[in-house]
């Protein structure tokens, strides 16, 4: 009634998979009637070969028709000489007053089972009741042993808790022993801390004096090694230059030679003929 009164589209399938196979059947109708549109005869040649094929298959369709008509007109007299026989039916409805008897000997023989499960139950309530008597008697002893049992727990409770009073006064006192105790170390853990922090400050200071130290010593160290490479460059220099001279010296001294030998031989006198 709600979905009548409520507005909007109708709904028209009551799933999607309706609604999937609807829309493939309209396919296959859309394929099976562009098929039947396609093999339409154009001419009179087409018409010829359409009629040609058309009557043997219309026969054999006629003929298959036929034959499944007289299956089903054979099983619809088959079905109402069936009806129409009162041996058959006398037979059916003994069969059927055969069921009912032996469905009812089942029932009565689970009816008797069912008594006899009744009389068992009821033999077992009274056991159970009788069981249930003996523990209401075993209750009543265990509740008096139980009321035993927690006086006892009462008075050992006491002296349990005068024994934890004292293990607590007790205790108490050796708390405040190491509240003491911790006082002192703390005092002296406070004085050593002091004493470590002028270290630490006498230490921070030394280092830094070492640092300023280092970093004179660095500085005068790269000077010297500066001037060292200075060194090394113009003694390379100087190397350099009297190899050069030491060169031009060698070359000198042979042109000397040269020039000697050459002025030997011009005072030397020629032989006479």
């Amino acid at each position: 009634m709600a979905e009548e009164t409520r507005g909007g589209r109708r709904r028209e399938y009551a799933t999607d998979a309706d609604r999937v196979r609807a829309w493939r059947q309209r396919q296959k109708d859309k394929a099976r009637a562009q098929q039947q549109q396609d093999a339409l005869p154009t001419d009179p040649v087409q018409a010829i070969g359409t009629l040609a094929d058309a009557v043997p298959l219309l026969r054999r369709e006629t003929q298959a028709m036929l034959e499944t008509l007289t299956t089903i007109a054979s099983s619809i007299t088959t079905a109402t000489d069936l009806l129409a026989d009162p041996a058959a039916i006398d037979a059916q409805l003994r069969r059927v007053q055969a069921e009912a008897d032996k469905v009812r000997a089942d029932a009565a023989a689970e009816i008797a089972a069912l008594r006899d499960e009744l009389d068992t139950a009821r033999t077992e309530r009274a056991d159970a009741d009788a069981a249930a008597t003996a523990a209401d008697a075993e209750a009543t002893e265990a509740l008096a042993q139980l009321t035993a049992a927690r006086a006892d727990h009462a008075a050992a409770q006491d002296r349990w808790q005068q024994q934890l009073d004292q293990a607590a006064a007790t205790h108490r006192e050796q708390i405040a022993g190491l509240e003491h105790r911790i006082e002192l170390l703390t005092g002296q853990l406070d004085e050593h801390r002091e004493r470590l922090t002028r270290a630490i400050a006498e230490k921070d200071a030394a280092a830094a004096t070492a640092a300023e130290h280092t970093r004179r010593l660095e500085g005068e160290l790269t000077a010297a090694r500066t001037a060292a490479a200075a060194e090394r460059d113009r003694a390379e220099t100087a190397r350099a230059d009297a190899a050069a001279a030491h060169a031009q010296a060698e070359a000198a001294r042979e042109r000397v030679a040269e020039l000697r030998a050459e002025l030997q031989d011009l005072r030397t006198p020629p032989a006479g003929p």
